[in-house]
């Protein structure tokens, strides 16, 4: 028997508390990017591990410029024995390069004028001006990087430079999708009469390979329960099977009685939610499936606002859309049952909706950067602030 539809925020905290605990491994740093920390990491070294010239010039005591000076030294990046420098003398000096004993302040090389084996100091420097001092980014020991942090290119560079090849992080679940319909052809296959190709699938399977995940696409299961319980089997060989169409209330929404034939104990089934109210989320001891709607905006809708949510918790971090607030430029007067989840686009903190033709109208969402949300029972005029989530 189909469930009476819920609110998305009911689906929603039921979603968050089904979600399998994370599991860890270890990662070398060329598998690691997009990954979330499953550990504290400290540094084992000061960074900058030496006073450090920040541009190319010389290295001065600030105390003797202006004026004219005796070059003493050429110190390059990498060298780690450049000579003390006295009074009345300095060092050429390029960026990354250590300072040497006796300087405070580089003078950049455009405020310079060389003079055979002496430089005109054309302008005065402060002590440490130009200089990034030993220690001043980290020290050694300090904890950089904390256990739940997604790690970007930036924290992989923060991970090389302090010494970590290998680090411990959350494993991303396997997933695969497939999609359901005697009607669908797979491209580049022209479709015949009554068929259309299938689409739905690659879309799903990128919206969960944007999230760094391998995702398998399966062969397309037929209107038969004995397809569908077939392509489920294979599908749950993974820890997250998402599947596509099917999953409404008519004679060949055959998708909920074949995963209870499968063992899945269904705990979601019908939101209250206008692009995607089929909405089906069950569970097998810790194989996790959802079935979204065929239609392709309510597939696409469903998968942000549920599964993304969902798999970025069984990948330890949060990487749910990002929600603002916008003032909306067009009104929307009609009231409806259901939240609304409009393609938009948000431009100079206004969002308006795009022109669309319904769930089944996928280019829509091309021209889309956002999803407009209307609540239930709730009348908007144009300039009404409203939620908005952005894509």
């Amino acid at each position: 028997m189909t469930r009476p539809p819920i609110t998305v925020e009911e689906a929603q905290r039921l979603l968050a508390a089904e979600v399998p605990a994370p599991v860890d491994e270890e990662a070398a740093l060329a598998d690691a990017a997009a990954r979330v920390l499953a550990e504290d990491c400290s540094s084992d070294v000061d960074m900058p591990p030496f006073d450090r010239a920040t541009m190319d010039g010389y290295a001065v005591a600030a105390a003797d410029t202006p004026g004219e000076l005796d070059v003493v030294d050429e110190i390059a990046a990498g060298r780690g024995d450049p000579r003390p420098i006295a009074r009345g003398r300095c060092a050429k000096i390029m960026t990354g390069a250590p300072v040497p004993p006796g300087a405070d302040a580089i003078q950049q090389l455009e405020k310079t004028t060389p003079n055979g084996a002496r430089v005109r100091i054309l302008e005065g420097v402060k002590p440490g001006q130009n200089i990034a001092p030993r220690a001043s980014e980290l020290r050694r020991g300090e904890v950089i990087l904390r256990r739940g942090q997604l790690l970007r290119p930036p924290e992989i560079a923060v991970l090389a430079t302090i010494g970590r090849a290998r680090v411990r992080v959350h494993r991303g679940p396997r997933c695969a999708v497939f999609a359901t319909g005697s009607e669908l052809v797979e491209p580049p296959a022209a479709p015949g009469p009554g068929q259309i190709r299938n689409s739905n699938a690659h879309s799903v399977a990128a919206q969960v390979r944007a999230l760094g995940l391998a995702c398998d696409v399966l062969p397309v299961a037929r209107d038969s329960v004995d397809d569908l319980r077939a392509r489920i089997r294979d599908g749950m060989s993974r820890d997250v099977l998402v599947i596509s169409g099917g999953v409404s209330a008519g004679d060949y929404d055959l998708v909920p009685p074949a995963l209870e034939a499968e063992g899945v104990r269904c705990l979601v089934h019908q939101v209250r939610l206008r692009p995607g109210r089929p909405f089906y989320f069950g569970r097998r001891d810790r194989k996790v499936v959802f079935a979204l709607p065929g239609n392709p905006v309510s597939s696409y809708v469903t998968f942000e606002v549920f599964v993304r949510p969902f798999l970025g918790r069984m990948m330890g971090g949060d990487f749910s859309r990002p929600m603002v607030r916008a003032r909306l430029a067009d009104a929307l007067p009609k009231k409806h049952d259901r939240v609304q989840y409009l393609p938009a686009r948000l431009e100079a903190g206004a969002v308006r909706i795009v022109p669309w033709k319904g769930s089944g109208d996928i280019f829509a969402l091309t021209r889309a950067n956002a999803l407009a949300i209307q609540p239930i029972d709730c009348a908007l005029r144009e300039g009404d602030v409203i939620d908005v989530m952005l894509l």
